[in-house]
């Protein structure tokens, strides 16, 4: 049976999450999601999605803590992160080109996210 790459996907907009699963599904992928910030750190731990797709405004701190606490997590364990939005330069957790601003177009946002899970296997 060949590998499904899984992706958890976080994000409050039940439609944005919707159209990621349904786009991501049709390339194989298994997706794992939450509307909840909070509650993506204990997803990522149990079940090691291959790559995290956060959407910064579902991060209710003023500080967007809870996005910086995922991105600090997921590096440590080595699992790709592209965070959606936008996040006050001073603020941005390390994610160099894997900080997509919006508004985007899917497009694009689905070939970072194969040539990321490329890059895992």
């Amino acid at each position: 049976m060949p590998y499904k790459a899984r992706v958890l996907i976080v994000d409050a907009s039940q439609e944005s999450r919707d159209i990621l699963r349904a786009l991501l599904s049709r390339q194989g992928t298994e997706i794992l999601e939450t509307a909840q910030i909070e509650a993506a750190s204990s997803i990522a731990d149990r079940e090691q999605p291959d790559l995290i797709v956060c959407d910064a405004d579902c991060d209710p701190s003023p500080t967007n803590q809870a996005t910086h606490n995922l991105a600090r997590q997921a590096s440590r364990s080595a699992i790709p992160i592209v965070v959606l939005g936008t996040l006050p330069r001073d603020s941005r957790p390390p994610l160099g080109e894997n900080l997509v601003a919006k508004p985007y177009h899917y497009a694009p946002l689905l070939r970072k996210i194969k040539s990321l899970l490329g890059n895992r296997g």
